[in-house]
C-alpha cells in the first residue's frame, strides 16, 4: 500500500471538508441572523443533511490519516523538507480566494432572499388580480358594508370561499373603515369563523384589525381615493399585500398574506 500516497489525499481531503465546514457554519449564521428566506421547500432538510456528509467524510479522511501516519511511524523522525517558494504562493493565493469568497457568499444568500420575496409578490400579485376578476357579483356584495349580523355573515361565508379558492392566500381579509366611540378605525373580515358575541351583544372590537401608522396612512389613503397601487410587506418570511379594488362603483382593500415556514434552519 502506498502509505505517502493515501497520507497526501487524506490530508486534501480533510483540509477541503474543513473549508467546506467553515462555508456551511458562515451561510448558517448569516441566514439565521438575518432571517433570510431563500430556499424552497425540502431544501432546509437536504441543507443539513450536507453538514453530517461533511462531517462523516471529515471523519473518514482523519481516520485513515492516523491509521496511514502510524504506520509509517519508522519515518517520523525524518526531518521535514522546507516549504518551497511556490508553496508559498500557492497557500497564499488559496487564503486571498477564500477571504473574497465569503463577502460573495454572503451577497449570493442576501440576493437569494430578495429574489425569493418578488417570486412571492408576484405571485400573490397575480392571485389577487385573478381572484377579484373572477368573483366580481362576491366582492360587490361586500362593499356594500354596515355593520349588522346579516352582514358579517355572509361576508364571512363568502370569505370563507374565497379563502379555498387559491392555496397562496392562507389568509383573505377584507379590511373596512369604521368607528368607535367616535375614534376611527379599521375592522377586518375574514373566513376562519372566529368566536364572538353572539347577535346583539356583538361587539366591532372583535374585528378590530391592529395596524402600524404607515399601513393605516395607506389604507386611509385607498378609501380617500388618493393611493391606487397595492402595498407589499415581506419580512422573516411573512408576505403581506394589501390589495385595493374597486367593485360596484366602491372601493374596498384586501389583505393577502403567507407565511413560508421553510427556507430557514430551524423551520
Amino acid at each position: 500500500m502506498n502509505h505517502d500516497f493515501l497520507i497526501k489525499t487524506t490530508n486534501r481531503v480533510a483540509l477541503y471538508a474543513t473549508g467546506a465546514l467553515f462555508y456551511w457554519v458562515f451561510a448558517f449564521l448569516i441566514i439565521t441572523v438575518f432571517d433570510l428566506k431563500i430556499f424552497r421547500e425540502r431544501m432546509t432538510e437536504m441543507f443539513f443533511l450536507s453538514l453530517l456528509g461533511i462531517f462523516a467524510i471529515l471523519a473518514g479522511a482523519i481516520v485513515l490519516n492516523v491509521m496511514s501516519n502510524l504506520s509509517k511511524i519508522s519515518a517520523a523522525a525524518a526531518p521535514a523538507p522546507a516549504a518551497s517558494t511556490q508553496g508559498k504562493k500557492k497557500m497564499s493565493r488559496g487564503l486571498i480566494i477564500m477571504l473574497v469568497s465569503f463577502p460573495l457568499i454572503a451577497a449570493a444568500l442576501f440576493g437569494g432572499n430578495h429574489l425569493s420575496a418578488q417570486r412571492k409578490e408576484r405571485m400573490l400579485v397575480a392571485s389577487a388580480e385573478r381572484l377579484i376578476a373572477e368573483n366580481q357579483t362576491s366582492l360587490a356584495a361586500l362593499a356594500n358594508y354596515t355593520f349588522s349580523e346579516e352582514y358579517v355573515v355572509a361576508t364571512e361565508a363568502t370569505l370563507g370561499v374565497l379563502n379555498k379558492i387559491d392555496r397562496n392566500f392562507p389568509e383573505l381579509m377584507l379590511i373596512v373603515p369604521d368607528s368607535i366611540d367616535g375614534k376611527n378605525l379599521y375592522l377586518g373580515f375574514s373566513g376562519r369563523g372566529e368566536s364572538r358575541p353572539n347577535n346583539e351583544d356583538r361587539k366591532k372590537v372583535t374585528y378590530l384589525y391592529s395596524t402600524t401608522q404607515d399601513e393605516r396612512d395607506y389604507i386611509s389613503k385607498v378609501y380617500a381615493g388618493t393611493q391606487v397601487a397595492y402595498k407589499f410587506n415581506a419580512e422573516k418570511g411573512n408576505y403581506q399585500l394589501y390589495y385595493p379594488a374597486t367593485v360596484g362603483g366602491k372601493k374596498i382593500v384586501l389583505y393577502f398574506s403567507d407565511f413560508q415556514r421553510y427556507g430557514k434552519f430551524g423551520s
